[in-house]
């Protein structure tokens, strides 16, 4: 009896004790003078957030009413909402070795040991994984992808012109660009040749769809997490140790295997694994190696294990084998919807933009494209004046995503006059940066000028990419791509708006911000 009153008067001191910890959390933002929205008890500003159908779009709008620097709380930790382009500078850059580390959902923390990818990885094995992969993006790798790029672009023209009979013909062109960059992926980093264009059905393009069609921030599991981090770890073991149930069970009765489903990320992982263990038994062979991104990893892994050093003359040049694999995985995921939704966006503005449009295919139609090798088109195609502006000006206007800036403090600094607590989180209102008049004036944001980017601006007002060290390592793969399939599409056709092209445009908000739809017109040139 005695014990159970003990034990009992030990619980309620620890809920009383967790209970005021909570409680005394939400004094950081007032301590420091920092306004924002009413919080709830626990929840800190969840519960505002979990129903909102466009989580950037609250963000800019709470900017208006609070200002560029103010507190929302995730649960109990202080999430700092930036639109203060100097602060922000600070954070990607001044003091990137304070905020290194990207604030990740439980999804993307599951992974651990040798099987973190560079997006999720930390300090010295972000420092070490980056340093390797950086070379794979060069200018020089790029223009030997080339032909694999144009291979994909020229399949979907095919398609396109198998569709269009008349230019009367309405299309939905957000389609034909998930497969035409699905096919890009699955040659330039899963190393695999596919026909998307043709096989609609393609497995690859569902599991990679199907990573995007969920709501990672909405889900039960990760709101508890969220909530609760202590959590994460038990999490942790259960799914690992779910996975690993899976295997054991298909492997001693084969036929579970149809009614026990691999969830898609576990599917590509498998099929990464797959393509790198036939490629490295390929090395023994006289066969004639691939020019792509997953080859080049290849080059540089070690089955061995791989240790991080301080010092850059002790670091590791190499990748664990381990680590090839997630970071294939990885460069499927962030490079098939992101950049088929920029060339959505694109011919949004395109199709309703006729007047730039005709700029673009008069300084396209000035080059005589079949003079020059790959190499040569890669340096003109990625440097035409015009078409540079606008692509920078789609992806201000419209940006991808804003979840892959979010930054956690690795450690307890300041930044202008504000103390930044370890563990806080930096979150980016990018709207509110790429729509700032003092930034982007004289003209009116709202305005498409691409022409405004001839002027030189903060180094922080335009971030579709990111800013600093951790910037998107693909990003000329991205652009690269991009201005090709926008070039050899121009260079055959005029693109109008479609009939349904406002319906379609409708946009939603989960990992990427993508329209539903972009129906369009084609008329192709006479000349």
């Amino acid at each position: 009896m005695i014990i159970t009153i003990s034990l009992l008067t030990c619980i309620f001191c620890l809920i009383i004790t967790y209970l005021w910890n909570v409680g005394n959390s939400y004094d950081y933002f007032q301590r420091q003078g920092i306004p924002g929205p009413p919080y709830r008890f626990f929840f800190g500003h969840y519960k505002d957030l979990w129903p909102v159908k466009s989580i950037s779009r609250q963000f800019q709008e709470w900017t208006r009413q609070y200002g560029s620097i103010y507190g929302l709380f995730a649960g109990t930790t202080p999430m700092y909402v930036v639109s203060d382009v100097d602060f922000l500078q600070e954070v990607y850059i001044k003091q990137f070795s304070s905020f290194h580390s990207r604030h990740l959902p439980i999804i993307l923390q599951l992974q651990t040991g040798n099987k973190v990818h560079l997006f999720g990885a930390t300090g010295l094995r972000w420092r070490r994984q980056r340093y390797v992969i950086n070379p794979t993006f060069s200018c020089g790798k790029l223009k030997l992808m080339m032909p694999l790029v144009n291979q994909c672009i020229e399949a979907m023209l095919n398609k396109l012109s198998d569709i269009i009979n008349d230019k009367n013909t309405e299309i939905n062109i957000y389609q034909l660009y998930k497969r035409m960059t699905m096919d890009v992926i699955c040659r330039c980093a899963f190393g695999i040749d596919t026909d998307m264009q043709n096989d609609v059905d393609n497995i690859y393009l569902q599991k990679s769809g199907g990573t995007f069609d969920v709501d990672v921030d909405k889900l039960t599991i990760v709101k508890l997490t969220n909530l609760l981090p202590f959590f994460i770890t038990p999490f942790r073991y259960f799914y690992l140790g779910q996975i690993a149930l899976r295997r054991i069970l298909i492997r001693l009765i084969p036929v579970l295997s149809n009614y026990i489903e691999e969830s898609p990320g576990s599917w590509l992982t498998n099929r990464v694994k797959d393509v790198v263990n036939c490629r490295n038994k390929s090395l023994t062979t006289n066969t004639i190696k691939r020019v792509d991104l997953l080859q080049l990893m290849i080059d540089a892994s070690t089955y061995d294990h791989v240790k991080d050093h301080s010092d850059e003359q002790f670091m590791s040049k190499t990748l664990h084998s381990d680590e090839v694999v997630s970071n294939v995985f990885l460069f499927m995921i962030a490079g098939y919807e992101t950049t088929s939704t920029a060339l959505a966006y694109c011919t949004y503005i395109l199709a309703t933009k006729l007047d730039i449009q005709d700029k673009l295919i008069k300084e396209i139609h000035e080059i005589k494209w079949n003079n020059y090798n790959n190499e040569d088109i890669y340096d003109i195609a990625t440097n035409l004046r015009s078409l540079d502006l606008f692509v920078r000006e789609v992806l201000r206007m419209y940006p991808i995503t804003s979840k892959g800036q979010i930054r956690k403090c690795n450690q307890t600094t300041i930044i202008s006059g504000y103390i930044i607590e370890k563990d806080s989180i930096i979150q980016p209102d990018i709207f509110s940066i790429h729509y700032n008049p003092n930034l982007w004036g004289p003209e009116d944001p709202n305005l498409f000028i691409p022409e405004r980017h001839e002027i030189k601006r903060h180094p922080i007002a335009w971030m579709p990419f990111g800013v600093g060290p951790r910037h998107c390592i693909g990003m000329k793969f991205a652009l690269m791509e991009l201005k090709m399939c926008l070039i050899q599409l121009l260079r055959q056709y005029r693109i109008l708006p479609g009939d349904n092209i406002e319906q379609g445009f409708k946009r939603q908000e989960k990992i990427v911000i993508q329209p539903d739809a972009i129906y369009v017109k084609f008329e192709k040139h006479s000349i």
